[in-house]
């Protein structure tokens, strides 16, 4: 996997291994997207429209291994965060996918990414996504305790200033 670490490094994210069974899911994250995510049900990777909470807990039990990508982004000012929130998680997730794709062809056939945020590719989603290779949902959408699983790997973030958005994304690697 270190190979992986050195492609994700050389796109500006620092990667961290770590054991699947350290990637802690829990139903109470389902509050965050049904009562604080203004996609709840609006966007085809978002609850309810993607997998449950227990068909992840059952797929992730077939992993032995994870990566936890992480891309600091650095904000103007407070006023601008939302919108730099946008473009910059869409910025990290295309980053995101070539690494699974750097995955996927050194041998790990069931890479799979667990995007930063909700799909955000474009405005409104249709009742089919129309880039359904690019569909992917994220931690939090699937019960993943993000503040959790940092630190079994020993990262905190710190959520109280403005001045660095933290894209988290997980991608799964067998």
């Amino acid at each position: 996997m270190n190979d992986i670490v050195d492609f994700s490094n050389s796109h500006n994210i620092k990667a961290y291994t770590i054991e699947a069974k350290d990637i802690i899911v829990e139903e109470r994250v389902y509050l965050k997207c049904a009562y604080g995510c203004k996609d709840f049900g609006k966007r085809l990777n978002c609850p309810p429209n993607c997998i449950s909470i227990d068909k992840f807990k059952k797929i992730l039990s077939e992993y032995d291994k994870a990566l936890i990508l992480l891309e600091e982004y650095k904000t103007s000012s407070k006023e601008n965060m939302i919108d730099e929130w946008e473009d910059a998680r869409r910025e990290s997730f295309r980053k995101m996918i070539e690494i699974e794709k750097f995955a996927f062809n050194s041998g790990y056939t069931f890479a799979h990414l667990l995007r930063p945020g909700s799909c955000n590719e474009c405005q409104i989603c249709k009742e089919k996504c129309s880039k359904p290779s690019l569909r992917r949902f994220s931690p939090e959408a699937v019960g993943v305790n993000l503040d959790k699983t940092l630190k079994n790997v020993n990262i905190k973030i710190d959520y109280s200033g403005y001045s660095i958005i933290n894209l988290i994304g997980i991608l799964l690697v067998e």
